[in-house]
């Protein structure tokens, strides 16, 4: 019974993690990418080298102000300080949306 409790599971978390190999992993230098914030509160990043138009990364409609602006900072800090950023992102309706982000060291 438990082998087969065990197969029911790996099947379930094999067939939900089809999406999540769909998801891009972008580590690079941002003293190229260019940071356009749209009023009321939405960044697009430019040039960053992801697959979408003009290299474009976006939010996506969950996240907050709060993550714009820890991402907007680590930019801008990466970039003053010669660090490499790792963005995790996700093409959704023909778009890349930000799904999370690191800085390397």
């Amino acid at each position: 019974m438990k082998r087969i409790l065990a197969c029911v599971l790996s099947a379930i978390a094999l067939s939900t993690a089809s999406a999540a190999l769909a998801d891009v992993n972008l580590e690079s230098s941002v003293t190229g990418w260019r940071l356009q914030n749209y009023v009321p509160n939405n960044i697009v990043v430019f040039y960053a080298g992801s697959s979408c138009a003009s290299g474009s990364l976006t939010f996506g409609p969950t996240a907050t102000a709060d993550d714009r602006n820890r991402f907007y900072s680590l930019i801008l800090t990466a970039r003053s300080a010669g660090k490499k950023v790792g963005v995790f992102y996700e093409t959704a309706s023909g778009s890349c949306q930000i799904q999370s982000f690191y800085t390397l060291d």
